[in-house]
């Protein structure tokens, strides 16, 4: 899906708040950014093929032995990378969900069947190859807790289980299965930086694993993947871990606030989410895609119209915790359109 994907912001010249990107809200750190600064000379070298360092610095911060864990550029490369590992084969897909499991399991010639996250119970059995889930769920914000995900596992041994925690670090709870690597060997977990470390323009992520499946993936990866300046963002931020703790506990203090307000403003449908994103409905007069148009041209504010997700409705929309005075302006331009329309 080249196109479709939130954050659109680059289309658009007058965005004063920008509410349909999950990355973490706020600028970039700024010894990062000197940092990078200081780096540029750097890309008239290439970059390490295999981004080795960064693996035992990421292995190191996971928790992981090196070659348990694959950088990638961003966590949509490993997404695909495990779509041609397993070429010609089969995949479940929980939706609504980001797009790209499904379109790099068609890519690949995968059969792919769907199910709704609303159905998922402890003792399903899959019949497929791969199961991908996203945990915490984009769209919905929503989380599997690791015990149900433990059983959903060890009840379907013969399907490797992509987890894709690219939004753990804005979960309240510890969530994170890495911790169950160990007894769960038809798991894989991916992780990004991207998103609360504010990089998305520097794609980097990684696949983690049991030993004996990432090899096989590395195999697949081509070289050079992953650009230096991602390289480096990636030494620099778990060198520093102290500078990108995120106080979760008061994010999601305020998502639950501004729900509240979102909620008394509009009168209109507001989902409940488990981290700093999530999903609305526009009332039958307008779409969600009618609503993005008048928000970035009449009030310069952009929003993510969630229609292409599947299992949601042209009415479903998804908006992210941004500063105080800037979620303040969507709740008031909301209000208006509650009132008089659009």
């Amino acid at each position: 899906m080249l196109e479709g994907h939130g954050d659109d912001v680059w289309k658009y010249r007058n965005v004063k708040a920008n509410f349909s990107s999950n990355v973490l809200y706020g600028q970039l750190d700024e010894g990062l950014r000197i940092h990078l600064q200081e780096q540029i000379g750097t890309v008239i070298h290439y970059p390490e093929a295999d981004a080795s360092s960064i693996q035992a610095a990421s292995a190191a911060a996971y928790g992981v032995l090196a070659d348990q864990v694959l950088v990638t550029n961003g966590a949509t490369e490993a997404i695909y990378l495990i779509a041609q590992a397993f070429f010609g084969g089969s995949a479940t897909i929980f939706t609504p969900s980001f797009a790209e499991y499904e379109d790099a399991c068609r890519l690949f010639g995968l059969q792919v069947r769907l199910q709704s996250w609303e159905t998922v119970r402890e003792d399903d059995l899959f019949s497929t190859d791969l199961v991908f889930l996203c945990n915490p769920n984009n769209p919905t914000g929503l989380l599997f807790s690791p015990d149900r995900l433990k059983k959903l596992m060890q009840g379907n041994p013969q399907s490797l289980f992509v987890i894709d925690e690219s939004y753990i670090g804005f979960a309240r709870t510890d969530a994170s299965l890495l911790h169950f690597l160990a007894e769960n060997p038809n798991m894989v977990v991916l992780r990004s930086l991207t998103k609360s470390c504010r990089i998305p323009g520097l794609r980097i992520g990684f696949a983690v694993g049991q030993a004996a499946r990432i090899p096989f993936l590395r195999r697949l990866k081509m070289p050079w993947s992953v650009n230096q300046l991602a390289l480096e963002a990636a030494s620099y931020i778990f060198g520093h871990p102290q500078q990108f703790t995120l106080d979760v506990s008061s994010l999601l203090e305020e998502t639950a606030g501004w729900r509240r307000e979102l909620e008394l403003a509009t009168g209109w449908r507001v989902h409940p989410t488990d981290t700093h994103y999530f999903l609305m409905e526009t009332p039958d007069a307008f779409t969600a895609a009618e609503l993005k148009w008048h928000l970035v041209n009449k009030h310069g504010l952009l929003i993510r119209d969630a229609a292409n997700f599947r299992g949601l409705t042209p009415h479903h929309f998804r908006v992210a915790c941004q500063s105080p005075a800037e979620n303040q302006l969507l709740t008031e331009a909301l209000y208006q359109c509650s009132q008089t329309g659009l």
